[in-house]
């Protein structure tokens, strides 16, 4: 666990040798993914970043006062509806047309489907298992020759709900079709499961990258009132989220520490593996090891998770096999 203040001293000790020189984000022009993005480009340090989304007319004046406030950062915006696996099949070969190598992989964007039955949400449903789920490892497949090809820690962060994995999923009903599988709940935790049980599979199939699936916790982000803001109870609902929640800025910077810190790979004092722990101690992953090949789980409190129950209750399912097949299949028409 890494208190706060301990990530904000360590993100400001950032130099070229530390941060990602290249990155891919998608969900970078809002919340999360925003204060993230805001933050790595005020190392002022000469970083290129493709920022991936839609409504790009949007968050011109955004991302035209970062690069003003960082000259030195190239800022590459590329249009995409990342609910669509042809747009994101054509993002990434136009990435891989561009680049070599790549040292970071940033993805966020998503929304809350609060409905619950499938007349009501069928099309919002499909979106936001691609934007949650199928699209994250739909680019995890495209983008990982370029990470592996990344000189210096190249890194995977999804941001999602690390620590709500469980066993009793619907492996007949994987992508939640029955309107009595469609509630908020349930929807949370399985994506949850599938995204550790996929991620950490690309973990040991790529032992040179650093894959994180993080829970930020509660984040004033907006994205609630645009689920329920209509609603009655959304004035109290507001003061709950303000209470409780932490800003945009210090969940950014969390993802920051991720995408920087030496803890991570296992060689905290090595030069170019990142910025060094002033703890000395490295991170235990899913496999309770230290350093890469495997998946590290972080949940709002910058704890490591290990899920090593819950894993084994899948594995006696089969449900290992069978994730991971639903999601190649999923895939392969864009791959």
């Amino acid at each position: 666990m890494v208190s706060i203040s301990d990530v904000k001293a360590s993100n400001a000790c950032a130099t070229l040798d530390t941060v990602p020189r290249t990155s891919v984000m998608y969900g970078a022009t809002d919340g999360i993914g925003k204060a993230f993005l805001t933050r790595l480009v005020a190392t002022k340090l000469p970083i290129r970043v493709y920022v991936v989304g839609r409504n790009g007319d949007r968050h011109n004046a955004f991302l035209d006062g970062l690069r003003k406030s960082s000259p030195k950062a190239e800022l590459i915006w590329l249009e995409c509806q990342l609910s669509q696996g042809g747009d994101i099949q054509k993002i990434c070969n136009d990435i891989k047309s561009r680049e070599t190598s790549i040292d970071l992989l940033y993805m966020s964007a998503g929304f809350i489907n609060a409905g619950n039955t499938k007349s009501e949400t069928e099309e919002q449903h499909k979106s936001s298992m691609m934007l949650a789920y199928y699209g994250r490892v739909l680019s995890m497949f495209h983008l990982l020759p370029l990470l592996n090809a990344s000189p210096n820690s190249p890194r995977v962060i999804s941001v999602l709900a690390c620590g709500n994995e469980f066993a009793d999923i619907y492996l007949d009903d994987l992508d939640l079709l029955q309107p009595d599988h469609m509630g908020l709940v349930q929807r949370s935790r399985s994506l949850s499961t599938y995204t550790t049980i996929s991620m950490n599979r690309l973990a040991h199939e790529n032992p040179r990258v650093l894959f994180f699936h993080h829970y930020p916790g509660g984040v004033n982000t907006g994205l609630f009132k645009k689920t329920w803001g209509k609603a009655w109870y959304w004035p109290l609902l507001s003061i709950s989220i303000s209470i409780v929640a932490i800003s945009p800025e210090d969940a950014g910077e969390k993802v920051m520490y991720m995408s920087t810190s030496a803890k991570y790979s296992g060689s905290v004092k090595e030069k170019g593996k990142g910025i060094p722990s002033t703890s000395g101690q490295s991170a235990l992953n899913m496999d309770k090891a230290n350093g890469s090949g495997a998946l590290f789980l972080i949940n709002d409190k910058m704890k490591e998770l290990i899920q090593d129950k819950v894993m084994a209750e899948l594995e006696k399912k089969d449900a290992l096999n069978i994730v991971w097949q639903k999601a190649l299949d999923t895939t392969k028409p864009f791959l």
